[in-house]
């Protein structure tokens, strides 16, 4: 298998970088203005005051009761009677 020259590898980067800054500035904010759900999902976000580059969102008061319900819903699953 042959190695692409160094132009070739470099265009394909920059042509990457130029396809993702297109999802990420271009496409993003055009699916958010055109879909309902996007916008109210994007205005739920900034009237939250929520900082979407983060990992986690461990200081979103709403993100910690909805962990607490996901791991109980996990840790604590109904049991019903079983097999006669």
């Amino acid at each position: 298998m042959e190695n692409k020259s160094l132009s070739v590898r470099i265009t394909s980067f920059f042509a990457t970088c130029a396809v993702i800054w297109a999802m990420v500035f271009v496409a993003g904010p055009m699916l958010i203005d055109t879909t309902p759900a996007f916008r109210t999902l994007a205005d739920f976000v900034v009237e939250s005051d929520i900082e979407t580059g983060e990992f986690y969102y461990t200081d979103v008061e709403i993100v910690g009761h909805a962990d607490h319900n996901a791991r109980s819903s996990m840790e604590y699953l109904p049991h019903g009677p079983g097999p006669d």
